[in-house]
């Protein structure tokens, strides 16, 4: 790798802005992530490195949300255990994300992970967390919220929501703003609150990468080759 040389971060813009209130701002454990890339399609690593925040993964994203509060918060403290020297190697990393716009988005964008390059895994099975990898040591977390730490009674108008929704039924305005207001209460307490009270990561000893493992072999033309007892036809 080549040296860094000493000057600024290429800092992020965290000041509030229309879809990024003051609150979240302005919150204590908000804090950017430092990464390091390459200069070009075909360049050398980057000489300096630049700052990502959750402003700049929300303009990506489309909006802030409590999910993509907490893939903020799952990944950067991953990533801070991977990178204990401050700066993420987003040419470094491997991760398994579930099959939601929140945490494929913070996925991608974070740590520089693409399915077309086989170092983004999207699989329904992990839930709301990841499985991260740093590919040049093989060290590998999982990472998910405590149990608890998401509400239930929001849990339960989220899911009574989609399932309107799915049924083609339309859904009160009073139940949209209650759950938005739900979800930014959730976001305040994921980002004023230490990540170690929030976040479960375990290491994951001699984990295997698959970037798609949903295959398997037919089972119904095992046997086309076998002998056929013709006296029973």
């Amino acid at each position: 790798m080549s040296s860094v040389t000493s000057g600024p971060l290429g800092a992020s813009d965290n000041s509030p802005d229309w879809f990024y209130p003051a609150w979240a701002a302005h919150a204590a454990y908000n804090k950017p992530i430092a990464v390091r890339d390459t200069d070009s399609a075909l360049g050398r690593y980057n000489l300096k490195t630049k700052e990502l925040g959750l402003k700049d993964l929300a303009r990506v994203h489309g909006h802030m949300c409590d999910g993509l509060v907490i893939a903020f918060v799952e990944i950067r403290a991953v990533l801070s255990t991977l990178f204990p020297d401050g700066v993420v190697d987003r040419t470094d990393l491997r991760v398994v994300s579930k099959n939601g716009p929140c945490w494929a988005d913070a996925a991608a964008f974070l740590t520089g992970a693409r399915i077309n390059f086989k170092t983004l895994r999207i699989d329904a099975s992990i839930d709301s967390g990841f499985i991260i990898q740093r590919v040049s040591t093989g060290d590998t977390y999982s990472v998910h919220l405590r149990p608890g730490i998401f509400p239930g009674d929001q849990a339960a108008l989220e899911r009574r929501i989609r399932n309107e929704r799915a049924h083609g039924r339309t859904v009160r305005a009073e139940d949209i703003d209650t759950v938005e207001r739900m979800g930014d209460a959730l976001s305040l307490r994921l980002l004023t609150a230490p990540p170690e009270e929030l976040l479960e990561i375990k290491k994951l000893p001699d984990y295997r990468f698959e970037v798609a493992d949903m295959f398997g072999d037919r089972g119904d033309v095992i046997n086309k080759d076998m002998p056929r007892d013709m006296s029973s036809q």
